[in-house]
């Protein structure tokens, strides 16, 4: 059986260095209080570039990632062509989403094992809602050519929590409502359909959203979705730290099209949250672990990685 790996992370604060008066990206300029420069943007570059190679193991890379927190199609190009990412021909693709920070999410495929077939932007801002900007949702059509099978794909980054969780709850549930309607869709058309959710939900597996609106679960039936990370957030393993206790916001979901034993297939226990030493920062007093950052408090620059740790499924095929 041949295996490939689809991997998402979101890599805080993926900015170019280049003022861009539409959004405020003021925080990550050369003559900002980060310093934001060539040199530190090259440093994340290969940093995001080690945390994706790291995903497999056989010195091989994923033959697809979704990205968040990129501020634009500059940046995941440069990340493709500026690392060792560039010996696979990876396809860049980025949302126009509405966040005022300009902050979008991304996604690369390797166009030796996919054909591009559609992309789209689904908006999943509530107008209802008091006003708020917010991420699109980047859906993605591709052809896998080894087993003609069509897959879908979604990128997602969810309304943060940042205003509260119980007040911001509406907006994520809403953007699950969005998505779930796309993929009823989807299932309605084909009910093994090959569907892969990815993203930084700002929820964990077990929040309404994700549990009871996107219907993901560990053992789905009807036209649930399998969410293999339940059982990872289960066992207490987190990608974010928010208050001091692990959070496992970044969830890759896939229909149940992947158990139906033909085609590409998922088996179970094969999600996996990227957790060596290199991205983790250790308090050697307390013993406590979190995500190696690019930036600590009061700027100080770390030269890390992200606040949040990358996570990845492995198909079969």
């Amino acid at each position: 059986m041949t295996q490939i790996t689809v991997a998402f992370y979101n890599v805080e604060n993926f900015f170019d260095t280049i003022d861009d008066p539409e959004t405020q990206d003021e925080e990550f300029l050369p003559t900002s209080l980060s310093q934001w420069d060539d040199k530190k943007y090259q440093n994340k570059i290969n940093n995001i570039a080690k945390v994706i190679s790291a995903t497999v193991e056989d010195g091989t890379l994923p033959v697809a990632v979704g990205f968040c927190e990129i501020e634009n199609e500059t940046v995941i190009k440069d990340l493709v062509s500026k690392s060792n990412l560039k010996k696979i021909t990876y396809q860049c693709l980025c949302s126009t989403g509405q966040d005022t920070r300009g902050i979008n999410v991304g996604f690369i495929y390797d166009s030796s094992i996919f054909d591009f077939v559609d992309s789209e932007e689904l908006d999943v801002v509530n107008n209802n809602l008091p006003y708020y900007r917010t991420r699109n949702v980047l859906f993605v059509t591709l052809k896998h050519k080894a087993t003609a099978e069509t897959v879908y794909f979604f990128i997602n980054h969810w309304p943060s929590r940042r205003d509260g969780e119980d007040v911001t709850e509406p907006k994520r549930i809403y953007t699950a409502q969005i998505l779930r309607k796309k993929i009823d869709e989807l299932l309605a058309k084909q009910k093994e359909a090959k569907i892969i959710v990815m993203g930084d939900l700002n929820d964990s597996p077990r929040n309404t959203s994700v549990l009871k609106i996107l219907k993901a679960n560990s053992k789905p039936v009807n036209n649930e979705l399998l969410n293999p990370f339940l059982k990872l957030y289960d066992n207490k393993q987190g990608s974010h730290i928010r208050e001091g206790n692990w959070e496992l916001f970044d969830n890759i979901i896939l229909s149940q099209g992947f158990l139906a034993g033909k085609g590409l297939c998922f088996k179970i226990n094969n999600a996996a949250i990227l957790d060596k030493d290199f991205v983790l920062f250790k308090n050697y007093i307390t013993g406590d672990q979190k995500p190696n950052r690019t930036y600590g408090p009061n700027n100080k620059y770390f030269n890390g990685f992200s606040d949040h740790l990358a996570v990845y499924v492995k198909l079969g095929y």
